[in-house]
């Protein structure tokens, strides 16, 4: 079972993905280049980034990935989200694999 602090968490990281599925690619592509947003979560220091990545195919990766303090342990707790924009307008996910590049 997840502490409440990390679900609150990773439910803030997936309210930032739902806000930026609905841009633009000439809006995501602004957003990336915004600095890392910090925030306490439950008396724990945190931070949130936008990474928006062009790809091949003109489409843009977008991940929001979020680190949190961990309460008793030295360390941190990932919360990620993330998605393809494609020029057509088109959203689709990520392979769960593909998180693994930002842990």
């Amino acid at each position: 079972m997840f502490p409440k602090a990390r679900l609150r968490f990773q439910e803030l990281v997936n309210q930032r993905g739902a806000q930026l599925r609905s841009l633009s690619l000439e809006e995501l592509e602004q957003v990336g280049l915004q600095p890392t947003e910090h925030i306490t979560v439950e008396s724990r220091p945190s931070t949130i980034s936008i990474l928006v990545q062009p790809q091949a195919d003109g489409s843009l990766r977008v991940v929001v990935q979020g680190f949190m303090e961990a309460k008793h342990l030295p360390g941190k707790h990932v919360a990620i989200d993330g998605f393809y924009k494609h020029p057509d307008g088109r959203i689709t996910a990520m392979d769960p694999e593909e998180f693994y590049e930002f842990d």
